[in-house]
């Protein structure tokens, strides 16, 4: 990936490099244009046809570059941002019962005005509660030992529940699981971000509050609605995160990740071959 990206920026310079002296180049023309009709015709018509490559020539560059790099950019950032975001946070919640804690937050969020709905049941799957305020939607569900499986089941509940049940497209949705202790694969995928539609209209993160250490699993170093509601409802806290909040420690499955993506090529991503989960 780091190989990758720096051919990028390889070629992201020589766009701009290019685009910057050519707006320079007819700019330049265009003032002198009269004076250089006056002395020949001849040059005249070489400095349109100049102009004319140049144009041709950005145009060019532009389309390779979009087409090649543009997009996988946002793939790589949301695995950039997965790698270097703090291993874990700190919830500032005292609950340790999962039904004191998701009651906790259902009353936190009932008082900040968003439309409630206890004790719901999507495709065969439980949630505690459902929380929607104008595009913003929370889901809670309680598992006692979660893993991947089940972070994925109840993801594609969620999904299924905005985009088909609701027929949503847009806004920002927050799946926060509620567990006695999670999983190492359950915490791999914790701060994935899923994102909908040809310009990632809606986004749905996922937030693992694991009771038994107070550690609350999400992507945190981007600041999105997503993270402002897990900060504020799932954490009880503020945004910007306060450092007491803020394990440092980088985990296992992050290094695993970096690793992988040495092997990250543009052909197997086109082909969807490959993915980083």
């Amino acid at each position: 990936m780091r190989e990758f990206r720096k051919k990028q920026k390889r070629f992201y310079t020589l766009l701009k490099v290019s685009v910057i002296f050519s707006a320079v180049f007819m700019f330049s023309y265009i003032g002198v244009q009269p004076y250089i009709a006056e002395l020949s015709s001849l040059a005249a018509v070489i400095c349109n046809y100049i102009c004319d490559f140049l144009v041709i020539g950005i145009m060019v560059i532009v389309f390779l570059y979009y087409t090649k790099y543009a997009k996988c950019d946002s793939f790589l950032t949301s695995v950039e941002n997965e790698i270097s975001d703090a291993g874990y946070y700190l919830s500032s919640r005292t609950e340790k019962e999962q039904s004191a804690y998701i009651s906790s937050m259902y009353d936190d969020m009932r008082d900040c005005g968003y439309l409630m709905s206890r004790n719901i049941e999507i495709n065969e799957f439980d949630f505690d509660f459902k929380a929607l305020k104008k595009k913003e939607f929370f889901y809670a569900c309680s598992v006692d030992n979660v893993d991947k499986n089940d972070v994925i089941a109840y993801l594609d509940a969620v999904i299924y529940d905005i985009t088909v049940q609701n027929i949503f497209r847009r806004g920002s949705a927050v799946l926060c699981i509620v567990s006695d202790s999670a999983q190492d694969d359950a915490v791999a995928l914790s701060k994935m971000v899923t994102a909908l539609g040809k310009k990632e209209q809606l986004k749905v993160a996922i937030c693992i509050c694991e009771l038994s250490s107070k550690r609350v699993y999400f992507l945190g170093n981007v600041k999105t609605k997503c993270q402002q509601m897990i900060a504020n409802f799932a954490m009880n806290c503020e945004i910007p995160i306060k450092e007491q909040y803020i394990g440092r420690e980088k985990l296992p499955f992050q290094d695993e990740l970096e690793e992988k993506m040495k092997a990250f090529n543009l052909k197997d991503f086109r082909a969807g071959k490959f993915t980083a989960h």
